[in-house]
């Protein structure tokens, strides 16, 4: 775009593979502890909710408003890097964010802050304070982390950009996998459990937050160079201004008398001319361009309008993404109502899971099936022959999604029938009571594998689309849409549940009067439509592609 300039460095920083490998290496610990707060934050927000009095409605909006304003803040994040004050700062002000609102939550589970009831929905405004500073903390360090670590490391190649980005999306993994885990298992088995593992957490990101102000002197840093926002704000207003006053002249020129020697004219000029093809018209951002009377070079807008394509594939993703928050949601409330008893044999003792550890098995399968996908499923098909591309990659992921939204849809019919026919139990959990069919928790297991598949290809070939489709100028744009819109699909979710809660999800000690299977099936069938077109979209994008390379004649 004619607004970007060659960032100035701050200072000059030649290549240098060892000040790079520290200062690529600071970035991914920043990162793996960061993700380990956020994500412990995430698996343990409902039942510590739970318990605190709040109804399973109010629980699973707090956490799906915490996820949206998490994705949604990504691009003021961007915006706050571009425009204002570089990445550095940004990021360091999103991880300042970030202890905050850890510390005020620690406060709070501690009892000093407002007093919790198991009893009644308590401490309402400071949970939603806090809530909301911890998701734009996670925004602004979403949107900086990844381009800030790529910038340590770009000059020596593409392939140690192919390296930082399998380390990165490692390190995401695993940070899950230690926040979820061993945080979760503090608060569930140990005395003021919630307490310590918030305080854990907090712990974590003060490190994060030491440990990369001390990478200063190894940093790349580059200056703010203009918000690119801005320049997308400005071709979208020209466009609309240009488009009215065409369409005023268009009026004016549509007199009679004009009308017809206009037709005169055109008819001459198509009598000296050989024919030829027809121009296509513009469309309505072609206005923005200089020679349609707007102030912007034909560069800009075409990247404009590129990013337009993305961002309607991103609106494809949502119900993907109505589906994947329900690892948060959905699936723990589900999984409260499941036995979590195991016997230990020879103890006479017995061991409750926690719910959150079934996320575990979504990174662990995650982990897992990416190096089985890259070292042997694409290099097998490879040589076969066969590729698949993002858009078809996103299309199997569609599926798995929906595989996913009736495995647990069909796991609740199955255990409210089981409840109905007197196969129930009472189990409790942080001294709390909770009605539970006798049915095992890691029947959960198979939906949480389907999201981890779904993600594997949906989320992964939609984050690649998103940096790769995408023009040079606007990828930092783009990446932040693509957050942003993992961010509608969560506030579309709690919009969902709020209209569905007073039929199909029911407060716990009514959990199975309600009918939980139902929301499921409709995740499912959201899903499923938007599979089926894009599937049908993909098969006659194929289709019209393979008829323009067939010769005309054998065509015909």
């Amino acid at each position: 775009m004619e607004s970007e300039t060659t960032p100035l460095l701050i200072r000059s920083a030649p290549w240098d593979p060892r000040r790079s490998t520290i200062a690529g290496g600071l970035v991914l610990v920043t990162l793996t502890l960061e993700r380990l707060a956020f994500y412990a934050l995430v698996a343990n927000l409902f039942l510590f909710l739970n318990l605190g009095g709040w109804s399973p409605r109010g629980s699973m909006t707090a956490v799906l408003i915490l996820v949206g304003v998490s994705h949604f803040s990504a691009l003021g994040g961007g915006w706050l890097a571009d425009g204002l004050v570089g990445r550095f700062w940004a990021l360091v002000i999103g991880l300042s964010l970030y202890v905050i609102g850890f510390t005020m939550l620690t406060v709070m589970a501690s009892g000093v802050l407002c007093h919790r009831s198991p009893m009644t929905t308590s401490c309402v405004p400071e949970t939603y304070a806090i809530l909301i500073c911890v998701g734009i903390a996670a925004g602004t360090v979403r949107a900086n982390i990844p381009s800030f670590g790529a910038e340590q490391v770009k000059y020596g190649g593409t392939d140690s950009l192919r390296k930082f980005f399998n380390w990165y999306y490692w390190c995401v993994n695993t940070g899950s996998l230690l926040g979820v885990g061993a945080l979760s298992y503090v608060a569930l088995d140990m005395n003021h459990g919630f307490l310590r593992a918030f305080a854990g957490a907090g712990g974590c990101l003060m490190v994060a937050l030491i440990l990369f102000s001390l990478g200063r002197p190894y940093y790349i840093v580059h200056r703010p160079t203009g918000s690119v926002l801005r320049s997308i704000l400005c071709i979208l207003r020209d466009a609309i201004g240009s488009r009215c006053c065409q369409m005023r002249q268009t009026s004016i020129q549509s007199s009679p008398v004009l009308e017809r020697r206009t037709r005169s004219q055109s008819q001459q000029s198509a009598d000296r001319q050989s024919p030829g093809p027809v121009a296509q018209s513009p469309s309505w951002l072609d206005y923005a361009k200089i020679r349609y009377g707007g102030s912007h070079n034909d560069a800009a807008v075409e990247d404009v309008k590129r990013l337009g394509i993305v961002l309607i594939l991103f609106t494809c993703l949502l119900p993907y993404w109505l589906v994947f928050f329900q690892i948060e949601t959905g699936f723990q409330e589900q999984g409260l109502h499941l036995k979590i008893g195991f016997p230990q044999p020879g103890m006479g003792s017995t061991f409750n899971m926690p719910t959150a550890w079934l996320s575990l098995f979504d990174q662990v399968f995650i982990l897992a099936l990416i190096p089985l996908m890259n070292g042997v499923v694409y290099p097998t098909l490879d040589r076969f022959g066969v590729r698949i591309s993002l858009l078809p990659r996103i299309a199997i992921g569609m599926g798995f999604s929906l595989l996913a939204a009736m495995s647990a849809g069909v796991l609740e019919y199955f255990s409210i029938k089981r409840w109905k026919e007197g196969y129930g139990i009472v189990q409790v959990i942080h001294n709390w009571t909770y009605n539970a069919s006798d049915i095992s928790l890691l029947w959960q297991v198979p939906q949480y594998c389907l999201v981890g598949s779904a993600e594997v290809f949906a989320g992964v070939a939609g984050l690649e689309f998103a940096y790769s489709a995408a023009p040079r100028p606007l990828q930092g744009v783009a990446m932040g849409m693509f957050s942003a819109m993992e961010g509608v699909g969560s506030l579309l979710g709690t919009t969902l549940i709020s209209a569905l809660s007073p039929v199909w999800i029911r407060h716990d000690s009514q959990h199975f009067e309600g009918h939980l299977d139902y929301y499921f099936f409709l995740l499912a069938g959201i899903q499923g439509i938007a599979f089926i077109l894009f599937t049908s979209w993909l098969l006659v994008r194929r289709y019209r592609t393979l008829r323009q390379e067939i010769p005309v004649g054998i065509a015909t």
